[in-house]
């Protein structure tokens, strides 16, 4: 049963950042790389906090807010770099903070890590902290049903097929596309948070580009705007690669195993999308 409540709570926790990765990206056209740097970020200001004393609440308080400004820092080069120059910034960012991390031993573990990464007090198993995260990803489901429901949610798919016609009615696609980037980190870092929650160590291979590569084939797999398309992509993307532990493949290489069923998945996806493969042809 351990082994299915932790199957369920990968699941729950990957929620908040799959939906923020799914509004930036295939609802809002906004290939936002810097998710994986807020889920690293909100982890490990949690934990450095929490570690030196704070209480719990606090310390997931000052993550969050690390999480936004982090946000706001993208939102803001977002509005001064072209496309492409900002696909390229967030991913060089993934790159980045998984130097600072191994090289600030004295504040981040470096390469050790840092362990027994506290957690909430009624956060006493495994079931109850699989509860908690069902609630937060139902929450955040709910949340992007009603934004695309809204006069927003449209707003949001018009950022992504026209951004002239979107200034034309009076909307910014530079204050669309901020919002989108500091929700996409806000989201990110709780999902930091939870993950880090379950597992309670904390090094530099908690995130990163294989975590990127994962979330990005979620992303791009829940093309149509629809919250069903991101829980079911969700869903196959976490789960379906531990059919791989099944198979009599040594333990070692059954992380790579993963990444590479990933990264093919991510290639045919992208082949597809630009030889016009699309579910709709346009959803405003």
């Amino acid at each position: 049963m351990g082994y299915l409540f932790t199957q369920i709570a990968r699941f729950f926790e990957g929620l908040p950042m799959s939906i923020g990765s799914h509004i930036a990206i295939s609802v809002s056209g906004i290939f936002f790389f810097g998710a994986t740097v807020a889920f690293s970020l909100g982890a490990y200001v949690f934990t450095i906090f929490a570690k030196a004393g704070n209480p719990i609440y606090i310390s997931v308080l000052l993550a969050l807010v690390a999480a936004v400004i982090l946000g706001i820092i993208f939102s803001f080069f977002y509005r001064r770099l072209s496309t492409d120059s900002f696909v390229v910034f967030t991913l060089a960012s993934v790159l980045a903070f998984d130097a600072l991390i191994r090289s600030w031993s004295s504040l981040t573990g470096g390469v050790l890590g840092i362990s027994g990464v506290p957690r909430p007090a009624y956060i006493s198993n495994l079931v109850s902290l699989v509860v908690l995260q069902g609630i937060v990803a139902v929450s955040f489901i709910l949340f992007e049903y009603l934004l695309l429901k809204s006069p927003f949610g449209r707003v949001l798919q018009a950022h992504k097929e026209n951004r002239t016609y979107l200034n034309s009615l009076g909307w910014s696609s530079d204050f669309i596309g901020s919002s989108v980037v500091v929700l996409a980190s806000f989201m990110s870092a709780i999902t930091g948070i939870l993950a880090i929650w379950r597992i309670q160590f904390l090094d530099p291979t908690f995130g990163g580009i294989p975590l990127l590569i994962e979330f990005l084939t979620i992303s791009i797999l829940a093309i149509r705007p629809k919250v069903r398309w991101i829980v079911i992509s969700t869903f196959v993307i976490i789960l379906i690669p531990e059919i791989l532990r099944f198979f009599p493949f040594p333990s070692s290489i059954l992380g790579h195993l993963r990444i590479i069923l990933y990264s093919g998945l991510l290639i045919i996806l992208v082949k597809k999308l630009s030889s016009g493969y699309t579910f709709e042809k346009r959803f405003v």
